[in-house]
């Protein structure tokens, strides 16, 4: 039985990238090691799979391979550091935040889209209400 494209497996992020370098870019390991300012054998382990890159370095990555943050992000489950920050800020949003992102983990696009906008409007009026 054929499987649904819904149950497929993302492909890992260390194989895209070596495909893209290969593939698109046409660089070798050692020459795009040298763009990233890393060490070869660092490479060799990101596009494998058996290491993360650091924050400067995914973002040396991102710009490197033109693969946006969040795709690179999402492809090593690894958040912005905004999110720590803003999820541990205090006691009633490190209580709220998981909550609230448990009953998001499902929303389209745009809905996320619709969610911001409305969190933003919340924002300017809680700035604008004198305390």
């Amino acid at each position: 039985m054929a499987r649904s494209s819904a149950s497929k497996q993302p492909e890992p992020i260390g194989e895209i990238l070596r495909r893209k370098r290969v593939e698109t870019l046409s660089k070798g390991l050692r020459e795009m090691a040298k763009e990233l300012n890393i060490a070869p054998a660092h490479l060799t382990d990101i596009e494998k799979g058996r290491r993360t890159p650091s924050e400067a370095l995914l973002k040396r990555i991102s710009a490197a391979y033109d693969i946006g943050e969040a795709e690179l992000r999402a492809g090593w489950q690894r958040a912005d550091a905004i999110v720590s920050e803003v999820a541990n800020q205090d006691v009633t949003t490190a209580e709220k935040v998981p909550a609230f992102l448990r009953t998001a983990r499902k929303l389209s696009p745009e809905q996320w889209d619709k969610l911001i906008e409305q969190a933003r409007k919340m924002g300017k009026a809680k700035k604008g209400r004198k305390e």
